[in-house]
């Protein structure tokens, strides 16, 4: 019992930095994240597989208010000393009488010396995001992830490594009065520093929360120009398998590729059903 009120202090301690960070810092962003760290984890030691599909209701802030319905889906496989980790998601969006698919993204990464306090992570994506007028990036690179704990009902992991992107962007969610003259799409490519830090934990029997920080930057400008994200989010179990999800998102653009509005954030629920 000792051991789990020191687990749940030093998680609640690690995630109140990590939200603080998320709402004062004012730094910048140029790109989306996937914010790969609310993808399913394997705590229970006995399991080599979890996989679940979360639908939901999303509100965002680009250029006009778009209303979006989305369908997540994501599963870990745990095999030897390694895993996988596979993720989709699909975004309908509609705007007035129009329905389009708006966004995606398609993800893998796999871990080895799964067991381990250090552990290698490589991954690979391919996203999209029409909403706010990046029409593809696709990016690869390789992370060390550090345990700072975990046991079956908590975790907290920092994560250090490099990596290449590659994104296209057009000037959709550009407002009127930023367009410029020429409005032909941007394509950039980048090597950059990736960091994050995450926590996950088991408030009670039916409620879990989860917190996360990421930063990302060049080095040409390290430190001046980097990219920040934050998310947090509490599930809340209907059934064993069955859960409703509170989650909050945020980007900050200190130079974005195009002049789109700098602070991005998403605010949604979703059904999330577990297997």
């Amino acid at each position: 019992m000792k051991n789990r009120l020191n687990d749940f202090t030093r998680t609640v301690v690690v995630m109140g930095v990590t939200l603080l960070l998320i709402v004062f810092s004012g730094t910048r962003t140029t790109a989306q994240l996937l914010f790969p760290e609310t993808f399913v984890v394997i705590f229970d030691t006995t399991r080599n597989f979890k996989g679940s599909i979360s639908p939901s209701l999303e509100v965002k802030t680009p250029k006009d208010l778009y209303i979006e319905i989305t369908n997540r889906a994501d599963m870990a496989y745990k095999f030897k000393n390694h895993a996988l980790v596979l993720a989709n998601k699909f975004e309908f969006t509609k705007s007035g009488d129009e329905t389009i698919l708006s966004g995606g993204f398609l993800y893998a990464k796999f871990k080895t010396f799964y067991d381990n306090p250090l552990v290698v992570e490589h991954y690979l994506q391919y996203q999209w995001a029409e909403a706010r007028g990046m029409e593809r990036k696709y990016a690869f690179g390789s992370n060390l992830r550090y345990k700072i704990y975990k046991n079956i009902r908590s975790g907290a992991f920092a994560g250090l490594g490099l990596f290449y992107e590659s994104e296209k962007w057009n000037y959709q969610a550009v407002p009127d009065e930023r367009t410029p003259g020429n409005t032909n799409p941007l394509e950039v490519d980048y090597i950059k520093l990736n960091a994050y830090l995450s926590v996950k934990q088991t408030i009670s029997d039916n409620i879990k929360g989860e917190a996360a920080f990421y930063l990302q930057d060049n080095f040409e400008d390290f430190l001046k120009t980097p990219r920040i994200g934050g998310s947090a989010g509490l599930s809340f179990a209907i059934t064993k398998n069955v859960a409703f999800g509170v989650q909050f998102r945020m980007l900050y653009d200190y130079e974005p590729i195009v002049p789109v509005d700098k602070l991005w954030f998403s605010t949604f629920t979703e059904l999330q059903v577990t297997f």
